[in-house]
This record gives C-alpha cells, sequence and structure tokens, in this order.
C-alpha cells in the first residue's frame, strides 16, 4: 500500500508540473579544489549554488546519439532538450537525486566526456543611491562629445538585454524594442519539456524592476525632452527575459523563502542562443547582448562557453557584470572567454567598493561608471542604481554606438577599440582592478570611427553651470535643462530661476524646467539667471529666453 501511494503521488506531481510552471529549485554544492579561510590568508569560499532537478552532459565523438540516450535513459535520467552545440545534453535527473550524485554517475557512464551542473545567477544589483543627480556618468566618460560624431542611429545595432524581462511599457523604452521580446523559462525540467526554445514575450514584461535599469543605460530614447539618454540613442533592445514573475518582487528580491529570484544555465544558454541568431537579422541588425547577472566563486560551464564562444564566433559581442563583491573573483558569465567583463567606478572615477576583481579584468575588462547611475525604472519612473549591473549596459550601448559609427568593424575590432581607448586608472597598463581602464567613449569612438586617436584631447572638468538649449524657447515643446559643474555633484538639488532684475521666478526641485513662472504662466523674452544649490557647494550661470 505505501508503495502504491508513493507511485500515485509522483504521477499527480508529473501531471502538476505538466499543467504549471515548475519552480526553479536551488541546492549548494560542496566547493571544488582547496578552501583557504581568511585566518589562511584567503577568503572563505562558500559551495555553488546550482540548479536542483538538471544537469548537463557530454559523450565523447565516438557514441551515437542513440548510444547515448539509451545510457542515459538506462540510469534514470529524461534528456530535456536536443544536444546543444558542443555536444552538451541537458537532462532531468531522477527524482529525489541530488546534483552532486548525478554528477558522479553522469561521469561514470560509458563515454561520457564531461558533467556539470546548472548553475543558478542571480541580477547583479546593489541598493539604490538616490543621493546623486543627473547623469554625470555620460559626462565622466565623456560620452557627449562621442555624440558628435554618431548618436546611433545610422546603423542599427541592437542591445539584447538578458535579464529579468524589461517594463515595455516605459515610454523611454517602449519605441525602443526591436524583433520579438522573449522568455527564456528557468523554471522548465524534465516534465514540461520545452525543447531548448524560448516563448514570446512580447510586448516584454518585468519580473522585477532590474532589466527596465539596464535598459536605459544602454539605449534609453533620448534627445526627447524627457527622461534620460541612453548611451546609444538610436540603438534597439530586445528583452531576453530568464527570471520568473513569480519568484521576484518587484526589486528583484525573492519573493519567498520557497520562491527564489533567480536563474540558470540552461536558462541563459537558450536566451544567448537565441539572441545570436538574429544577429545581422533585418529586424534587429547587428547584436550586443548585456547580461548583468552572476554569482559570486562561480567557474564559467562548459556548457555555457560554448554557447558564448558560438555566439562570438557568429559576430555578436558580449558584455556582462564582473560582480559586486571584490574578494569572490570575477563572476560567471563575465569571466567566460570572449566576454568583455565590466566592473564599476564612482562619481569620482575611483574603483566603487564593491567591484569585483581579478585576472579575467587585466585580461581584457574594462571599467564604467556603476554608482548612482540615473536610469528608467518600472512604472514610466526613474531611479538612481548603484552595481556592476549598470556598469555592463553602459558598455553595452557604447559598443552599439560604435559599431553604428563603423559597421565596417567586427565585433572584435569594436572590442578592441573600447579596451584601446580607456583610461588608464591603474598603474600603467591594465591590472586586475580597472581592467583595461574606465571606458572613455569620445577616444573610442575616434578610434573606431578614424582607426587612431589623432585630434584627442582629454575631457575638462566642467567648472561653470549652464542651461541648455540656450537661447531657450518655451513653446518648442522641449524642457529647458541645467547641468551643473563637477565639484558640486551631490544631494539635495534646488535650482532657483530669476529674472535679470533679481525678482525669483521658479524655485526647481530638478534639473529642468518648462519655462512658465509660479503661476504656470509662459515667462517674457529676456535674459534670466539661475541659482543651483547641492549638498556640496553652490554654482550660478545666465541664459536668455526668445518666445
Amino acid at each position: 500500500m505505501p508503495a502504491a501511494h508513493n507511485f500515485l503521488v509522483a504521477i499527480l506531481v508529473s501531471l502538476f508540473c505538466v499543467q504549471t510552471v515548475c519552480a526553479l529549485k536551488v541546492e549548494r554544492l560542496a566547493p571544488e579544489g582547496p578552501v583557504l579561510t581568511p585566518a589562511a590568508g584567503g577568503v572563505s569560499r562558500p559551495g555553488r549554488e546550482v540548479a536542483s532537478g538538471r544537469a548537463f552532459v557530454k559523450f565523447g565523438a565516438g557514441i551515437s546519439t542513440i548510444t547515448a540516450e539509451a545510457a542515459l535513459s538506462a540510469a534514470g535520467f529524461a534528456v530535456m532538450a536536443p544536444g546543444l552545440p558542443g555536444g552538451w545534453t541537458p537532462v532531468g535527473l531522477p527524482d529525489g537525486m541530488s546534483v552532486a550524485a548525478a554528477l558522479s554517475v553522469l561521469r561514470a557512464l560509458p563515454g561520457a566526456e564531461a558533467a556539470e551542473p546548472s548553475g543558478i545567477y542571480r541580477a547583479r544589483r546593489k541598493s539604490d543611491d538616490p543621493g546623486l543627480i543627473l547623469q554625470y556618468s555620460l559626462r565622466l566618460a565623456d560620452v557627449f562629445r562621442a555624440w558628435d560624431y554618431e548618436t546611433g542611429s545610422s546603423t542599427k545595432v541592437t542591445v539584447g538585454v538578458i535579464d529579468t524581462g524589461i517594463d515595455g511599457s516605459h515610454p523611454e523604452l517602449a519605441s525602443k524594442l526591436a524583433g520579438t521580446s522573449q522568455f527564456c523559462d528557468p523554471g522548465a525540467n524534465k516534465s514540461t519539456d520545452d525543447g531548448g526554445a524560448c516563448a514570446s514575450n512580447s510586448p516584454p514584461t518585468p519580473a522585477c524592476n532590474h532589466a527596465t535599469r539596464v535598459a536605459g543605460v544602454a539605449a534609453a530614447a533620448s534627445d526627447n525632452s524627457a527622461g534620460v539618454a541612453g548611451v546609444s540613442w538610436g540603438a534597439g533592445l530586445l528583452s531576453l527575459k530568464v527570471f520568473r514573475d513569480v519568484d521576484c518582487n518587484s526589486d528583484c528580491g525573492d519573493k519567498s523563502g520557497t520562491e527564489i529570484c533567480s536563474t540558470d544555465d540552461f536558462a541563459i544558454i537558450k536566451a544567448v542562443n537565441y539572441g545570436a541568431s538574429l544577429h545581422n537579422s533585418a529586424a534587429t541588425g547587428r547584436i550586443v547582448l548585456n547580461l548583468s547577472l552572476g554569482e559570486p566563486y562561480s567557474p564559467c560551464g562548459g556548457a555555457l562557453q560554448t554557447a558564448i564562444t558560438n555566439a562570438v564566433s557568429a559576430g555578436v559581442i558580449v558584455a556582462a557584470a564582473a560582480g559586486n563583491d571584490p574578494n569572490a573573483g570575477v563572476d560567471a558569465p563575465a569571466n567566460c572567454t570572449g566576454v568583455i567583463p565590466v566592473g564599476a567606478t564612482d562619481i569620482n572615477d575611483a574603483i566603487a567598493s564593491f567591484s569585483a576583481r581579478g585576472g579575467e579584468m587585466s585580461a581584457g575588462g574594462v571599467t564604467a561608471p556603476g554608482v548612482g547611475v540615473y536610469t528608467t525604472t518600472l512604472g514610466g519612473a526613474y531611479a538612481y542604481s548603484d552595481g556592476t549591473s549598470f556598469s555592463s549596459p553602459f558598455v553595452a550601448g557604447l559598443a552599439a554606438l560604435l559599431w553604428a559609427a563603423n559597421p565596417s568593424l567586427s565585433n572584435v575590432q569594436v572590442l578592441n577599440a573600447i579596451r584601446s581607448g580607456a583610461l588608464d586608472r591603474g598603474a600603467g597598463g591594465p591590472d586586475t582592478v580597472y581592467g583595461y581602464g574606465r571606458v572613455d567613449a569620445f577616444k573610442a569612438m575616434l578610434l573606431a570611427k578614424n582607426g587612431s586617436t589623432a585630434g584627442y584631447t582629454a575631457r575638462s572638468d566642467m567648472e561653470r553651470a549652464y542651461a541648455y538649449p540656450n537661447p531657450y524657447n518655451p513653446s518648442s515643446g522641449r524642457s529647458l535643462s541645467f547641468s551643473m559643474p563637477d565639484g558640486i555633484f551631490g544631494s539635495g538639488l534646488e535650482v532657483t530661476v530669476y529674472t535679470s532684475e533679481g525678482e525669483k521666478v521658479k524655485k526647481l526641485s530638478g534639473p529642468s524646467w518648462d519655462g512658465r513662472n509660479e503661476a504656470g504662466h509662459k515667462v517674457a523674452s529676456g535674459v534670466y539667471l539661475f541659482f543651483m544649490k547641492t549638498d556640496n557647494g553652490t554654482a550660478r550661470g545666465k541664459f536668455a529666453v526668445l518666445r
């Protein structure tokens, strides 16, 4: 009777998973290799988080598909999808078998060459810092001068955001969507086999705020008198969602003890493969993939590496967040070969305290602003965000900008321009902290456009406050924007507009003005003064209004 009962339960569970999407469950493997403790001069390493119920196996070249599947079936494993590129096959584990046990069994199968888990990844985020204002990152990395050469519209380039799903209703992002956004389900398992494919999610929906913030950094609609500017004005956006709505709260934390806001290798591989398949298509043009996700202490698995290698070989650019733990090394997938890992710098152009360090940075990484980054968020709103999650799309957007400027460049040449143009912030040459340096968009643009840095001059600090456009026409439908000197960037922004005779016109709590006074009436033509104040100082300037 108990055996019959267990059999019935197994059937019911199987049926339940067929009718619904089974949640992604997580296990932790024991650390591989020697474990160094702080007392011994190292960093204590936890075991790697991996997805329960699945793994990857690779058989030798002489083993036929029929023979391999027969061996897997005899051992209780179920093939989840046809073999992935490189000979890797995702398999579902027998009920109740741990991943660690499964790996031992798989590696012992006749003809098996390798077996590995499906690693778990989380959105690389840090808490918001609402004290910083405007997009200092664009000025710091000299994007304005790069825009003199190209704003991203000359050639079709699309940034594929492999993340939590873009909010497709955001006014700064809706017009930028290209191709068909996808949901690559990390919850799919042997009972809900999706054949290794993603499903349409168009218009895209967000599991939480992370991807919407990432997308805004790379390619928010620009020069539209609203919100923020993306690094590449003309780049398209493709949402490749690899997180499930039921697992995440709005801020990308775990929704509950059983729903974990995470994804895994299998979902990421599906997204990478889908994005790469669109490269040079009419819908998307060239593809830049951004992965602002990862987990400390995780290696780049063979199956994931194969997918990335194939994408890069096809001509795709792949950028990834280096990680937010300075003691854990560079996260996967940023540590995969062919990926450009991106660390974070702050408003003072110094390395962010949380930015990951490692050999992958000196081998080919760069840094970009990642503290107090002002960008798009859920509900048509804007927010400040910290993390290498927001440095990576800065570089992805820059790659799209350079490719639009010179479509004859290969993916390798675009990345070489970014690395060669970076401002060395270390002790001379690439290092494990800054990589090749903090990106300089203007210098990289010269390299991409002209093949040399002839005519390059270093960006000078902005010492005065400016208002633009100047002169300003309130009837143009645009807002007047105020840009502050580098020396007073800080919180608590207040801008007060006065007539040239010193009469107060309006006090503002933000960096823009619609040309109306306190009573809501459009002001008259003339010269106006403005006084800007933050917690770090004051500045003043003037502008003309022409009606």
